[in-house]
């Protein structure tokens, strides 16, 4: 008779996914010419724009596609010729504008993957 945990291994297979935040070497914000220096004091590189204060609009820092189409590139993804920004409505103490801006639905980079060679000589696929 196989255990419960033999019948789920058998029924189930694992994901790992992986949420990666960077900062990158921009001097301004992705939506705002706020700095992007590293190192401030908080609250100290904000603006009502940031705040996503009622009435502000944000600015899409150019850099920023540059960056993501060229880390697109490296690990070969499919570039989306159009692409948009969402909004997820969070209500957390940390994010006073209520939303997170997002790429769900069409995002600058899909598809890519990443092979990894491994020490037996065969190849790992890791998606992207």
């Amino acid at each position: 008779m196989m255990s419960i945990q033999d019948t789920l291994a058998k029924k189930y297979e694992l994901v790992v996914g992986l949420e990666v935040h960077v900062q990158l070497s921009t001097a301004s914000k992705i939506f705002s010419s706020d700095s992007a220096g590293f190192g401030a004091e908080p609250n100290e590189n904000i603006s009502p724009v940031s705040l996503g204060l009622p009435g502000t609009l944000p600015r899409l820092n150019r850099k920023v596609v540059e960056y993501a189409v060229k880390m697109g590139l490296a690990t070969n993804c499919s570039i989306n010729t159009h692409t948009h920004f969402d909004r997820k409505n969070y209500f957390y103490a940390d994010l006073p504008k209520g939303f997170q801006t997002t790429q769900d639905s069409e995002p600058i980079c899909k598809s890519g993957y990443i092979d990894i060679e491994s020490a037996t000589h065969t190849t790992k696929r890791i998606r992207i």
